[in-house]
């Protein structure tokens, strides 16, 4: 069962900027996408070093997003610069690096599951303006579902995704072109509704989840698939899966009041910086739920949205749109 939440476990939304998040402190819920201590390390994650580098028009869209990242203090210099201050040429060289993901096993990887790129907001402790990174699904041809907190600009200006390569499907990738829908609130709290629809500025050649939209029974095992960032090699990510058991929320309702009901928990589920938007999956690989918030990886507890009954995969009416 979803054990008891302490009355120090701060919980948080999950998309990754790059920045150092811990848990402590406060007992009320609430995001912690700026959450920057500096007395806490960095979670440490023991993933392998990534080679796997972008091809096509994914390398071209990956080095004009690259231009855009950078902040005044990382415009080209004078070579010389990097002898004068060797910390220049190291951030010059992150800053070019766009986010590239890979499979942890390319035989188990969903094949419609991804990489969402959104403009960073905050700069980092080296002055970088990291982009947000998270995780989305392809719904539709040319349809992804992801977080809705994970949007940094409405008009999808400088967002993207990209799908690794698995054993059965080459590496895709796409721009967004607009935002189709997403969430009626604007809170920013962790006890809301947080999902929005991605539509794409082509159709991805990949398998699209199968959706189903009744709740997963407490007590059922799901597979949470997510991106997570390199803990050092900061753009660089790997899609793996996870394990975790559906919960009810009767233990949560005790801790955080009858808002609890209006999202479903996980629990033995770690959630890392860059999961937000990642997909539960049932026994028969079936879009459930989607992760969009939880606790320190230490307690486990993971927090869903329930799918959107409207523009998951056919057209909205021209009323939905009006108002977006």
């Amino acid at each position: 069962m979803l054990p008891v939440i302490p009355q120090h476990v701060r919980m948080w939304r999950v998309a990754w900027m790059g920045l150092v998040i811990a848990c402590g402190g406060a007992s009320e819920v609430r995001p912690a996408e700026l959450t920057s201590p500096t007395s806490v390390p960095p979670i440490a994650v023991p993933h392998s070093p990534l080679t796997e580098r972008p091809s096509g028009d994914t390398e071209h869209a990956n080095a004009s997003l690259a231009s855009t990242l950078g902040s005044p203090s990382l415009d080209p210099r004078d070579p010389r610069d990097a002898i004068r201050d060797p910390r220049h040429a190291l951030e010059a060289t992150l800053a070019e690096e766009a986010p590239t993901v890979r499979c942890a096993d390319a035989a188990r990887c969903p094949p419609s599951v991804g990489l969402v790129v959104f403009p960073g907001r905050e700069p980092d402790a080296l002055g970088r303006v990291l982009p947000t990174r998270c995780t989305g699904t392809l719904v539709a041809p040319d349809r992804v579902l992801t977080a809705s907190h994970c949007i940094t600009t409405p008009t999808c200006v400088g967002a993207w995704i990209t799908f690794p390569a698995t054993a059965s499907h080459p590496a895709g990738f796409a721009h967004c072109a607009w935002v189709l829908a997403r969430d009626p609130d604007d809170g920013d709290a962790v006890l809301l509704e947080d999902w929005a629809i991605l539509q794409l500025d082509r159709p991805v050649d990949r398998p699209v989840a199968t959706l189903e939209r009744a709740p997963a029974t407490p007590g059922t095992i799901v597979t949470v698939a997510s991106v997570t960032p390199h803990p050092i090699y900061d753009s660089r990510h790997e899609l793996d899966g996870r394990l975790c058991r559906v919960e009810g929320p009767e233990a949560a309702e005790a801790r955080l009041g009858e808002g609890a009901r209006r999202v479903g928990w996980l629990s033995g589920c770690p959630i890392e910086p860059g999961n937000s938007g990642s997909p539960v999956l049932d026994a028969e690989g079936r879009l459930r739920a989607l992760v969009h918030a939880g606790s320190h990886p230490v307690f486990g507890i993971g927090v869903t949205t329930a799918l959107p009954s409207i523009g998951v995969t056919t057209a909205l009416p021209s009323t939905e749109l009006d108002g977006l």
